[in-house]
């Protein structure tokens, strides 16, 4: 396995903490938050990535959680994430397995809840009066 498929397979064991808390642990690859990574001659790696949304607190820890799996890769002398907070990130970011793994969750959970998304439009709908004109 080549550096760069290593750095991938590392990041790809650091999960987003709110898909975690959803049931639907997504890596930060798969949500699209690395933005890249460099390696220099000495095996130091830097990885650029972003949060979800500019109040999200939980950056420091993703980045943590990076780092401390990118440092176990033989070959690398250290490691470090930084967060960029100039990327506004959109779901279109995702990949192709990490919106899969949210849309199955999804569909677990409304298929388990007898309520459905915004259930309240057909009770208003209801009561509103016919259209005499």
């Amino acid at each position: 396995m080549t550096l760069d498929e290593q750095i991938r397979a590392a990041l790809d064991k650091v999960c987003d903490p709110c898909s975690i808390a959803a049931n639907a642990p997504v890596s930060i690859i798969d949500m699209g938050l690395v933005r890249d990574w460099s390696v220099d001659d000495e095996g130091n790696v830097v990885v650029r990535m972003c949060v979800t949304s500019p109040s999200c607190d939980m950056g420091g820890h993703m980045a943590r959680g990076a780092e401390t799996q990118l440092a176990q890769i033989p070959g690398v002398r250290s490691a470090q994430v930084e967060l960029d907070a100039s990327v506004f990130w959109t779901p279109d970011e995702m990949t192709q397995k990490g919106k899969q793994i949210l849309m199955e969750r999804r569909q677990a959970s409304l298929e388990r809840s007898p309520v459905k998304p915004q259930q309240w439009r057909d009770h208003v709908q209801a009561q509103e009066p016919a259209d005499l004109s």
